[in-house]
């Protein structure tokens, strides 16, 4: 069943949306900005956010999300439906029916949610316009791939706030809140604070502002080869005199051991002892955070940390951190097939280090890195 997270700030003139994004960690991430502004611009809001088990600490740790549901939804790709899907949605459906006033699925294709909130008869049903999601929608809009992440549902925020009744001045509010950028609330417990207190402790070298390497994605086609990453911390360590830190997520282990193994030590390996709020925790510290298009870079974005993105296959106007400009650069090549915006079959082929990422040189990291140390 469900595993919920709640507080009590609801009550009767309560306006109840359910927020469903089962996807990777920076899609929930990217979400949240447009999502807890149409909380600041519709008083009486309560937020709920319908997500799988792997995201759902990053929902928890925003103080503006009420509550988080879990459901054991298929992996990523996966065709629709599969063999017990609809046990599974009938079960999730009954504990939500009569709780909320209104789904928003942030995912633009996303029968899995669609079917369930369907199921649970929630009168208001918001989504994108995309093939076999008419269905289970009552309301839904035009999807514009070219916009950012946080832009796209912002638009679909903006849909869900009409239906609500929001007035034209608090339509603008909400508008504006997206789009200074601000920061979204992510709270690290107690615990994650320690947790990073003895790591840097321990790791004097690193310094009390450390450089974070997040070198793992849940996409290998946009990672970049340990053997870079090595050279790169090798070479941090010569120029700034410190030890860059490369924390990794689960079953990233064989990444991180390899990447400092390639560094001759001079970087040190966190594999397997962060949770996502910890992350954030070191990331608020650091001083910079290198990484790979990410759910983490789009973290390290979130809590205001400088960040150097590399990016690939992926376009970045629609997924580049979300951040003021001076305070993050993008790393890319320029290829005439990039980016291809092909995550399952690119048409170069090659599923592992293709020539987008492959193409990144460590020169090339470390002068953007240079602008924002």
């Amino acid at each position: 069943m469900f595993c919920e997270h709640m507080d009590t700030r609801s009550d009767d003139t309560t306006v109840r949306v359910l927020i469903a994004r089962p996807d990777h960690l920076g899609d929930v991430l990217l979400t949240l900005p447009a999502a807890t502004a149409l909380r600041a611009a519709h008083p009486g809001t309560s937020l709920a956010f319908l997500v799988s088990s792997s995201t759902a600490d990053a929902a928890r740790r925003c103080p503006d999300v009420d509550e988080t549901l879990t459901v054991p939804f298929p992996a990523l790709g996966t065709a629709f439906p599969t063999q017990g899907w609809d046990e599974v949605a009938r079960t999730h459906a009954r504990a939500v029916r009569d709780r909320f006033d209104i789904a928003v699925l942030a995912r633009p294709d996303d029968p899995w949610s669609g079917s369930l909130v369907d199921l649970a008869e929630i009168p208001i049903r918001v989504g994108y316009a995309v093939a076999g999601m008419d269905r289970f929608l009552t309301h839904s809009i035009q999807l514009h791939e070219e916009h950012h992440a946080v832009i796209q549902t912002l638009r679909l925020m903006g849909e869900a706030a009409r239906c609500l009744g929001l007035n034209t001045a608090g339509q603008h509010a909400l508008n504006a809140a997206v789009l200074s950028r601000a920061s979204v609330p992510f709270v690290p417990t107690e615990d994650e604070e320690a947790l990073v207190r003895r790591v840097l402790a321990a790791t004097p070298s690193a310094g009390p502002r450390p450089i974070v390497f997040q070198p793992g994605s849940g996409w290998p086609l946009k990672n970049w080869s340990p053997r870079r990453w090595g050279r790169l911390g090798i070479e941090i360590r010569r120029r700034y005199a410190v030890t860059p830190l490369v924390p990794g997520g689960p079953g990233e282990d064989p990444l991180v051991h390899e990447i400092v193994d390639a560094s001759e030590s001079s970087c040190r390996g966190l594999a397997g002892r962060l949770s996502v709020g910890a992350l954030a925790a070191l990331y608020q510290r650091s001083s910079l955070v290198i990484g790979i298009d990410s759910g983490p870079l789009h973290l390290a974005a979130m809590v205001g940390a400088r960040v150097v993105g590399l990016y690939g296959p992926l376009p970045v106007e629609q997924w580049r951190p979300w951040s003021t400009p001076e305070r993050y650069r993008l790393v890319r090549v320029a290829l005439p097939c990039s980016p291809c915006d092909c995550i399952f079959d690119p048409p170069c082929g090659i599923a592992l280090h293709p020539p987008c990422m492959q193409g990144i040189t460590v020169d090339a990291v470390l002068a953007a890195a240079s602008e924002l140390l």
